[in-house]
């Protein structure tokens, strides 16, 4: 799974050239500047605010598993370093891999940490299998310093998954949520990040089996930051669901995209599928862009549809909360926090930890 420094300085970032659904937003510079052939790979171990079962901090690695969860090293092969520069650098700095495998009901969140404090560029690299199961998971996404990358791999069939990412970003971050879905899964995926100076965030789910659905929610917020968020949902089953929903926000020259595509191929007869991103910038000076692009491949189609909507904030909701006696940073936290909400309402089990998180994330940064 490794990879020659020959071999990754072959590799390109993206294998097709720029279009209006495929160019990327990312600034590749950032990370090409920051990459692991200019910084170390290795660094110690900083200040982990969240306790979690597996915590990666640096170089350091601690678990607390609870039972009915095994561990083993390696990956699931669903993600490959020739795939592109950015993967290749990760394979290039990873020291090691690690894999679950859950083998029953968990009660309490499964919680994954990944963090960085140091000025080096760190790979970190989970592996999660679940088959007949239902179980909660919380993955934060910790980028304090250097350069990070983390990348998930995830196999379930026959199970229930709720899955909550938290990104809180101040560097740079790299990070992959990839899936493979068999039959009879159901996942509810909420995710908010809190960008850094680049953080480029990419999930892609794969719905293989009959009736396999996916419920996914999505809140990139950047302040005075950048980030490029890309949903990618595939559906091969026959009856699988997917239903993709994001609202970003852009503030004091902050930098938000959303590119999502959700594609139906022929095998995914009698199928539903939809994309609705949307960005709210909200003030002079930030940007907005959300390109969602649907694909139908058969005719026995049950739904598909997409929108999308790039606006500035409602200037007249933010007088009327002025008026009530917030200033603008309350009434813009008020108005975030309310979308978060609504966002996460599709959780059970992690709903309030999710709206928690939300809450912490734009305190932190209005």
């Amino acid at each position: 799974m490794f990879i020659e420094r020959e071999a990754l300085e072959r590799l390109t970032y993206q294998k097709y050239g720029d279009s209006p659904t495929i160019k990327s937003y990312t600034k590749w510079k950032l990370f090409e500047e920051n990459s692991p052939l200019k910084l170390p790979t290795e660094a110690k171990g900083g200040e982990v605010p969240i306790k979690g079962h597996i915590v990666l901090s640096g170089s350091d690695v601690e678990f607390s598993l609870p039972g009915g969860v095994e561990l083993s090293e390696g990956t699931l092969g669903l993600s490959q370093p020739e795939e592109s520069r950015i993967l290749g650098f990760h394979f290039y700095a990873l020291r090691k891999a690690y894999r679950l495998r859950i083998t029953r009901d968990l009660v309490e969140p499964l919680v994954i940490v990944s963090h960085l404090s140091a000025n080096a560029f760190i790979s970190h690299h989970i592996s999660i299998e679940a088959e007949n199961v239902k179980v909660p998971i919380i993955i934060y996404d910790m980028a304090e310093e250097g350069t990070k990358s983390l990348v998930v791999e995830l196999k379930a069939k026959n199970a229930e998954l709720e899955v909550l990412t938290v990104g809180r970003h101040s560097s740079l971050s790299h990070y992959l949520l990839r899936a493979s879905l068999g039959g009879g899964t159901r996942v509810k995926a909420f995710t908010v990040i809190s960008a850094g100076e680049m953080s480029h965030h990419r999930e892609d789910y794969s719905l293989e089996g009959a009736k396999s659905e996916l419920i996914l929610r999505g809140m990139p917020i950047a302040i005075g930051s950048s980030v490029d968020y890309l949903t990618n949902v595939l559906q091969y089953g026959e009856r699988s669901k997917s239903e993709t929903r994001v609202h970003g926000f852009s503030y004091e020259n902050g930098w938000t995209v959303h590119r999502g595509v959700a594609k139906v191929f022929e095998s995914a007869r009698n199928s539903s599928s939809g994309v609705v991103p949307q960005i709210t910038i909200m003030d002079e000076g930030s940007l907005g862009v959300s390109v969602p692009m649907l694909e139908v491949d058969t005719g026995e189609i049950e739904s598909a549809f997409h929108s999308s909507a790039v606006r500035q904030f409602d200037e007249d909701a933010l007088f009327y909360l002025r008026s009530r006696g917030l200033d603008s940073d309350e009434a813009m936290s008020l108005f975030v926090h309310g979308i978060g909400e609504a966002l996460s309402s599709h959780l059970e089990r992690l709903r309030g930890k999710a709206r928690g998180n939300v809450g912490e994330i734009i305190k932190g940064l209005l």
